[in-house]
């Protein structure tokens, strides 16, 4: 356990009842991204040039997921959440320490994954709507699962 702040960045939870939960944990120093919850499938992860990063994006929101092992260990980081009555969003200052390291980390596809995080950053400063943002933008997957209300993993 480190006891400087700057060592570890904690992702707030974005749930609109989550009064201040935290969704996961990315350490700076080892590049460990853990998620609050696990499953046997999601698991703590190392950022490194082994892992996979990309956008899972639903209609509900964004996040970003973070994959080892062909996909039997993974963490994601929620990073946007636009509902009918609550929108939430990680803080620009957020995002851009989170794509800087990534960056640093030299993770796997981690150059279509860092611009957007910064366009997203600039997008919050400049106080534009959740919804019009950049990574709500980004073309949604698991159209299907969506409409049947089905959670994808």
């Amino acid at each position: 356990m480190t006891t400087d702040a700057r060592a570890v960045l904690v992702f707030p939870s974005l749930d609109r009842g989550a009064h201040g939960r935290v969704a996961a944990t990315l350490d700076r120093s080892s590049g460990l991204l853990t998620p609050a919850r696990t499953t046997w499938r999601r698991r703590p992860v190392v950022a490194d040039g082994r892992a996979l990063l990309w956008f899972s994006v639903r209609r509900r929101g964004v996040d970003l997921s973070l994959e080892r092992f062909r996909g039997l260990r993974r963490a994601t980081v929620p990073l946007v959440r636009v509902r009918r009555k609550h929108q939430a969003s990680q803080s620009a200052a957020l995002l851009l320490e989170l794509a800087t390291e990534v960056e640093r980390r030299g993770v796997r596809d981690e150059w279509k994954v860092v611009a957007t995080l910064r366009d997203q950053a600039r997008w919050l400063e400049e106080g534009g709507d959740l919804r019009r943002s950049p990574l709500k933008a980004l073309p949604r997957q698991h159209v299907l699962l969506d409409l049947l209300s089905i959670p994808t993993p």
